[in-house]
């Protein structure tokens, strides 16, 4: 039986006036212009809560409480994000943040987490931001130069009961016990990526068209929530395993609404992770369901192979799993998530029949050279987004990249005016 999501559309709650302890998940420049606005979207919890809960705060990291947690997206320029705050966020960067209703500040929205996940948000300001030291567990070694506003700002920590928290990754799995879970999944048929809107949702499917494999249960959260399908279906009886290739919401938010994803084994990448992102795995870990995989593993099993991609650790894009998998027909399929092809580990990946872009067609750093090109008999490149998307993807330059590299036709989840209606693309 088809388990069937219908999408509606809310008005917006209040903005609240609220402190904020936030992890910096992702960064989007919104144009080349040299004076580009950015993107910067925070995964948070309320300061009070985190202060008021003191050794106890892991306590509310469980599946009853959402109150606490929320993610922030913030749009201005770098420069300005400086001036105001004494740094620029990076990725895997802690910040404290304190947001109220208004114009004086920095543009914001905030979506807290509600029983189906970040579905609505709300616009106001952020009017103060520091950046807080925390340990380097949580955001690995920086490599960039500390600004000076931030050596002259106060220095402000994060509190050491939200540290402990988010360090949600502690035990790898083995790499036999991963090995045995991808060793049972059949030979896949098609590769099915979904039409979810700006989100990632990739399933390998059997000849019978039912999912073996899913690489990423994504979503659109709130922010994007206007390019969703009016509906969407999937089987709720199927407890195929999930490949989450990073931590971010746009390739795990289907959990939320679709509470069996819980009851399916997990593998994930060793990451760090802010407040939102160290529930879900704490709630995937009492369901004994959360497998993260270990450190250099290169995990091969009968028709593909898993591996990490080789970017910084604090960038969750580049670091992420990706999955090279064999089809039926004999012909390869790249999945690559949002990681930049410079950072691809498989050993053969220069080469590939089918290629899932990176990143929703955003622009990457790699050069064309980098992108996979595909075999003398041809293959398809697919691109997952939404329409009208806030991040602006796809990118003329990553197509214009995708298409030097012999990659020139391309479909998309989100359609093509003249060519297509939005849907499923399946590959074979």
């Amino acid at each position: 039986m088809k388990q069937e999501a219908i999408f509606f559309f809310f008005f917006p709650p209040e903005f609240p006036s609220r402190s904020l302890y936030a992890r910096v998940s992702r960064v989007d420049s919104l144009s080349t212009s040299p004076q580009r606005r950015a993107s910067y979207k925070f995964d948070c919890i309320d300061a009070d809560y985190v202060d008021g809960a003191g050794p106890q705060l892991l306590d509310g990291f469980h599946a009853d409480h959402t109150k606490p947690f929320a993610l922030l997206r913030v749009v201005t320029t770098p420069a300005r994000f400086g001036d105001f705050a004494g740094a620029t966020p990076a990725p895997a960067d802690w910040f404290y943040l304190e947001i109220e209703p208004g114009r004086s500040g920095l543009p914001a929205w905030h979506a807290q987490l509600q029983g189906n996940g970040y579905s609505v948000h709300s616009r106001g300001v952020l009017t103060y931001a520091r950046r807080l030291d925390a340990p380097d567990e949580l955001t690995g070694p920086r490599s960039r130069p500390q600004s000076l506003g931030a050596s002259v700002a106060p220095r402000l920590v994060l509190p050491s009961p939200l540290a402990g928290a988010c360090m949600a990754l502690t035990n790898p799995a083995s790499r036999a016990k991963i090995s045995t879970i991808l060793k049972s999944v059949p030979q896949a048929g098609t590769v099915l990526v979904r039409d979810v809107g700006q989100a990632n949702f990739v399933s390998l499917c059997d000849d019978l068209g039912r999912a073996v494999l899913h690489f990423d249960v994504g979503l659109p959260i709130s922010f994007n929530r206007h390019t969703r399908p009016s509906k969407f279906n999937i089987d709720p009886n199927e407890r195929a395993p999930i490949i989450l290739s990073h931590w971010d919401w746009d390739h795990l938010h289907g959990a939320f609404e679709f509470p069996h994803f819980l009851d399916c084994p997990w593998i994930v990448p060793d990451q760090r992770l802010g407040p939102g992102a160290a529930r879900l795995a704490r709630m995937l870990g009492e369901k004994g369901n959360l497998l993260v995989r270990p450190a250099n593993a290169r995990i091969r099993f009968p028709f593909g192979e898993l591996v990490r991609s080789g970017g910084p650790v604090g960038d969750l894009n580049d670091s992420g799993l990706t999955v090279l998998a064999i089809l039926a027909s004999g012909r390869s399929a790249l999945l690559a998530g949002d990681a930049d092809y410079a950072h691809l580990m498989h050993s053969n990946a220069h080469r590939i029949d089918h290629l899932v872009a990176t990143h929703h067609g955003a622009r990457f750093n790699a050069s064309q050279r980098s992108v996979p090109r595909p075999n003398r008999r041809g293959g398809t490149l697919v691109i997952s987004y939404g329409y009208r998307n806030v991040y602006r993807h796809p990118h003329r330059e990553a197509l214009a990249k995708h298409a030097k590299s012999g990659r020139r036709n391309y479909v998309t989840t989100a359609g093509r005016k003249g060519i297509a209606l939005r849907g499923d693309r399946a590959i074979s």
